[in-house]
């Protein structure tokens, strides 16, 4: 089957300010907020979207994360529950999914999405101290860079839904191995190109536009390269757990990193424990309820 659309198209739509919106206007306040910005000024400025608080609040009271008593306002959900780094990055990656209109493409699964980049993100966190000393960056905002990892699918839902839905419903086969082979197949391009460009025209720091670029390519030795490695193999791990029930080892790609067995044996243990909240979580995050 030849591509319908070809990548110059699509990446001419996307770099279009009429066709994308402009960064949310509670993203960009985040990204700006000084390193030492207390709990009362973030939760001030999340209020002013009631939206995006009402579900911040619903995440906080969810029984995933387990605070007792419940928490009724955005300073507590912070400050007793989630922390300024974990908020930062939940709110950003509302904010940034709410952008796109991806109701219109049939094949899109929200919470696929949502399940996906919660589990990318929560392993990307959980993984990144236990990388290599030699590999180890300090990254902030690592829990961000896995949320936002694949946010470019939204924007191909967005701008072309009927083509995304027709490319989600070829068969897996030699052809079509992976989702990005089958988008690739109807598009000519791929959501991580997609969300590079994105990520770019948006001003993004630097990290997440690589990660967003080439967590898909396990060669990738670029700038930030092993945030890059570990977001991808993070992804993997999350399809294969909403696929399958379970993660897989890959023991070749682990001793790159250096993780070491006890550290993963852990966290499969944790994640397997977690499995059922996750998905209503992932459910929660898409519906907003």
């Amino acid at each position: 089957m030849e591509a319908h659309v070809t990548a110059a198209e699509v990446r001419q739509r996307i770099l279009l300010l009429r066709e994308i919106p402009p960064m949310p206007l509670i993203a960009q306040k985040i990204l700006c907020m000084s390193a030492d910005a207390d709990i009362a000024e973030l939760a001030e400025t999340i209020e002013k979207a009631p939206d995006i608080a009402a579900r911040l609040l619903g995440m906080a009271n969810a029984a995933y994360f387990g605070w007792p008593g419940g928490v009724r306002t955005i300073y507590d959900a912070i400050h007793k529950v989630l922390g300024i780094k974990l908020v930062k990055s939940f709110v950003m990656g509302l904010a940034f999914s709410e952008v796109f209109d991806v109701k219109k493409c049939g094949g899109f699964r929200a919470d696929q999405f949502w399940f996906s980049a919660m589990v990318t993100a929560q392993i990307s966190q959980s993984l990144l101290p236990a990388l290599d000393s030699s590999l180890y960056q300090e990254i902030d905002n690592i829990h961000l860079n896995g949320l936002l990892h694949n946010l470019g699918v939204t924007v191909l839902a967005h701008l072309f839904p009927t083509e995304l839905s027709r490319a989600f419903s070829l068969p897996f086969d030699e052809e079509h191995p992976s989702v990005s082979d089958k988008i690739r197949t109807v598009l000519g391009m791929d959501q991580a190109q997609a969300g590079g460009w994105l990520a770019r025209k948006w001003h993004l720091p630097r990290d997440i536009v690589c990660v967003m670029e080439h967590h898909k390519q396990p060669d990738y030795r670029g700038n930030f390269w092993p945030i890059v490695l570990l977001v991808g193999y993070a992804e993997r791990q999350a399809v294969r757990l909403f696929r399958e029930g379970a993660v897989a080892r890959e023991p070749e790609f682990e001793s790159l990193l250096g993780i070491g067995e006890s550290v993963l044996e852990k966290m499969h243990l944790i994640l397997d424990g977690q499995l059922d909240d996750l998905h209503t979580m992932a459910a929660m995050m898409a519906t907003g309820e």
